[in-house]
């Protein structure tokens, strides 16, 4: 490990994009990056390219009966695929409603951070949410693995140097990264991916 001295944020960023790096790397890279919005874009212009090396390849077609093949070889019977049936609902069932006084605020592993969830399919790996952040709370730096989308309830949210307010929406593609903070506190309506990669653990 490289002391502060010595290191180098055009150096350590490729490495921080291919997940090579130590845990105190990390954290000096994510801390350059919060202190200089020009890094978040080299940084973020990394992570696109690193996301994009599997589709340099060149694509090579799979020979028709490459699974019969398989299985043969394995010793194995092929067993036809059953096509997938959505799991049946209630027949009553025709909306969910959820009053504002029964919402369940959840505190979050971010200080001065609660939630509620208000949907969340492990099939699609989407997640519906209500947040409120208190005042001065900063978001740690993630990565998005899908479409996130943000709408502004309450307060201000300042992403990239941008300030959004009640009314206002927000959507991050795939691979985008960000780390919003709040200077008076805010609650937005998001969707977002479960998947999300939030480089501390802290998953919203």
């Amino acid at each position: 490990m490289m002391n502060d001295d010595h290191r180098c944020f055009c150096e350590l960023a490729p490495l921080y994009a291919l997940d090579l790096l130590d845990f105190e790397e990390r954290l000096w890279v994510e801390a350059q990056v919060l202190d200089c919005p020009d890094f978040a874009e080299e940084l973020a212009s990394y992570q696109t390219a690193v996301g994009l090396i599997p589709y340099s390849a060149p694509i090579v077609p799979m020979a028709a009966d490459l699974k019969d093949r398989l299985f043969d070889k394995l010793g194995l019977d092929l067993v036809k695929a059953v096509p997938e049936t959505q799991p049946e609902l209630p027949p009553d069932l025709k909306m969910v409603a959820i009053r504002s006084a029964d919402l369940d605020w959840q505190p979050r592993r971010i200080e001065g951070v609660q939630a509620v969830v208000l949907f969340r399919d492990e099939v699609s790996r989407i997640q519906h949410l209500v947040v409120k952040a208190a005042a001065g709370v900063i978001y740690p730096l993630h990565q998005h693995a899908g479409i996130e989308e943000i709408y502004m309830l309450e307060g201000e949210l300042i992403i990239d140097d941008e300030v959004y307010l009640a009314g206002d929406y927000i959507r991050s593609y795939p691979n985008s990264i960000h780390a919003p903070f709040t200077n008076t506190g805010c609650m937005f309506l998001i969707r977002a991916c479960i998947d999300d990669n939030y480089d501390l653990a802290l998953n919203l």
